[in-house]
């Protein structure tokens, strides 16, 4: 029952409690890095009545983990966007940008402003 999500595999899996007064769930998201695949497994806490709803529960809860994530990545790319360090009077050893100071303490080339003459 596995399903494509957003170039992400959504594989949910249920296993039946040994007492057999439900079932418990559990979903692996796959996802393409590179050349890597990564799986991360995610558990259900919650129990339910039959497979077929912990099997329905756990592909939400596989949707929701990637929702979650590519809205994650999508604000890390506006607050770098938004972060860009300005370019420096000084010039560094690069011919084409100069050299700053990100955020995160590193040295990093900017852009150059254009010349206003």
């Amino acid at each position: 029952m596995s399903e494509n999500y957003r170039g992400r595999i959504i594989d949910p899996r249920a296993y039946e409690l040994s007492d057999g007064t439900g079932w418990t769930a559990e979903v692996y998201v796959a996802e393409d890095l590179d050349s890597d695949t990564i799986d991360t497994r995610f558990y259900l806490e919650s129990t339910f009545p039959s497979k077929e709803s912990a099997l329905k529960a756990a592909l939400l809860s596989g949707k929701h983990e990637v929702d979650k994530r590519i809205q994650s990545s999508e604000v890390q790319e506006i607050f770098d966007e938004a972060n860009e360090m300005p370019a420096t009077s000084q010039q560094g050893y690069s011919s084409g940008a100069d050299i700053g100071i990100s955020y995160d303490g590193h040295a990093k080339a900017v852009r150059r402003p254009k010349n206003p003459e």
